[in-house]
């Protein structure tokens, strides 16, 4: 089965929203081709998300704790339901990006995540703590996240895998790097005055550069994803784009005249394709007045005719019917919540299993090393192999995890231990950051990776209590840990068997 391809190989006059194609002066003067840009203005709005990470938030509990006066337990707990509260506004946000594009919904996200980090520096009780949880992971980790990986899905797409795992590497690279400067403020400044300057940085720093940087679809600009000038590939790309359709869904050899479309029409055609789109311009009201010559009547038919599928997809209520759909949505939350599980328990797992602190610590050092080379590594992986295939061979990894974690006791078993969840957190970092995209389009992106990630952050919200059934009802965490271990081989199963079905061909050939 072949992912939906976006009709965006062509220029044209007019944008997937229907609006005319703009000049933007960074985009036009830009010495590489701007989808780097937006990489790189999106990876470093992944590291701003920090503030609103597990990772960040986790350096402020021992001072809600003694300053605010609550109880570690009830920190918890706010911080659970606020991360559930928070991850519902998730889908709304997916529509609204999808609606407005990045540039605008970035500016309003980091402004009012740049608001939370200022108000969460004045909460004296409980409500304000619960309230500013909220806000931090519904515009920080939820919100901000998701349209930084939206906008790097829209502009690549045949290097969509090594974009999204480039990508990886600004949370990566925040968790490493900023932590102990935040320790290092709230010691020197204390938490509250901690979050006012993280606060003003990003209103300060990171709002004016994502005004600034971001952009739209590629095709807003007259461009195609992966390329820096759609017009220059016009006639190149239409050959291409006719063979691989007509092979795709086995198109007989002599096809007619009925079956022919507007992409197909060559030299001897080009006459009656004018005076269909003709037809169908005057149909919207759109024919406009005046002689044209036979050149530009022909290209701006041509625009016209691209114009709802410059950017292609799947609506998002058939790509909610797709077996696809739920057999990775059912395996990122199995993985976040899983990991967050094992990383929220891991020095208590592994003192069951009879390992020091101080070497437990040492986990970290291959999970990150490998978390991130799997991000890269992975998304080069997604361009070249089925994704179904890389989720099965990433389920077989947390399995083995799983089952083999509670007899972890030595240094090389920790470091095994770690090495082996790095690998498996960077291939689900890179799969489920571009596998929506890859198998729905771009068109309706934001709204089905928004219902994707509320799903995903529940997951991420119940694994520590999910594991935490082991030690209270099972005599320890090697118990839970073995009942959990079939689940990611029968996923895998799914996924093997998905890929050899071609699951839900027909519903992806005929949406696009």
């Amino acid at each position: 089965m072949t992912p939906p391809k976006d009709s965006s190989s062509r220029s044209s006059s007019k944008s997937s929203s229907g609006n005319p194609v703009v000049s933007s002066f960074l985009v036009r003067r830009s010495p590489v081709y701007y989808g780097w840009v937006v990489l790189a203005m999106s990876t470093l709005g992944m590291a701003a998300t920090l503030p609103g990470q597990t990772a960040g938030v986790s350096l402020f509990i021992d001072s809600f704790i003694e300053d605010v006066g609550l109880s570690r337990s009830l920190v918890s707990w706010l911080y659970t339901a606020a991360t559930v509260l928070g991850s519902l506004a998730l889908p709304l946000m997916g529509r609204l990006v999808d609606r407005w594009g990045p540039r605008r919904m970035a500016t309003l996200a980091v402004g009012l995540f740049a608001l939370s980090c200022a108000g969460m520096g004045q909460a004296g009780g409980w409500i304000g703590v619960f309230v500013g949880f909220v806000c931090l992971r519904c515009f920080g980790q939820g919100t901000l996240g998701l349209i930084n990986n939206h906008a790097v899905n829209l502009w690549f797409e045949r290097r969509r895998g090594l974009a999204v795992g480039i990508l990886g590497l600004g949370m990566a690279g925040a968790t490493a790097l900023f932590p102990p400067l935040i320790e290092e403020g709230i010691q020197a400044y204390g938490w509250q005055r901690t979050y006012l300057i993280m606060g003003g940085i990003l209103a300060g720093a990171v709002l004016p550069l994502g005004a600034l940087l971001y952009r739209d679809a590629p095709e807003r600009y007259g461009l195609s994803p992966d390329r820096e000038n759609a017009a220059s590939e016009t006639e190149a790309s239409e050959t291409e784009a006719s063979e691989i359709g007509a092979s795709e869904i086995g198109a007989p050899e002599t096809s007619g005249p009925e079956e022919s479309g507007p992409e197909e029409s060559g030299p001897e055609t080009g006459a009656a394709s004018e005076d269909e789109g003709k037809a169908q311009a005057e149909t919207r009201g759109e024919t406009q007045g005046g002689s044209r010559d036979t050149q530009g009547e022909s290209q701006d038919t041509q625009g016209e005719s691209q114009d709802a599928s410059a950017v292609g997809g799947i609506e998002p209520g058939v790509a909610y019917r797709t077996r696809t759909f739920w057999l990775f949505t059912g395996a990122g939350v199995y993985a976040a919540g899983l990991g967050t599980g094992l990383l929220f328990h891991h020095f208590s797992i592994l003192e069951e299993a009879g390992v020091g602190r101080d070497l437990a610590a040492e986990f970290f050092i291959p999970l990150g090393a490998l978390t991130a080379a799997l991000n890269v590594g992975t998304g080069w992986l997604v361009d070249r192999y089925p994704p179904r295939l890389l989720l099965a061979a990433e389920l077989v990894l947390y399995g083995a995890l799983t089952g083999l974690l509670p007899w972890a006791d030595t240094t090389a078993e920790v470091w095994a231990y770690g090495s082996v969840f790095g690998v498996a957190q960077g291939m689900h970092q890179a799969l489920l950051g571009s596998v929506y995209a890859y198998y729905f389009g771009r068109l309706h992106h934001g709204t089905i990776r928004g219902l994707a990630n509320t799903v995903f952050i529940g997951g991420t919200a119940i694994g520590p209590a999910l594991l935490a059934v082991g030690p209270d009802f099972l005599g320890g965490f090697a118990a839970i840990l073995w009942i959990l271990t079939p689940v990611p081989f029968l996923l895998g199963a799914a996924a093997f068997a998905g890929w050899a079905a071609g699951w839900d061909a027909a519903t992806l050939e005929t949406s696009r």
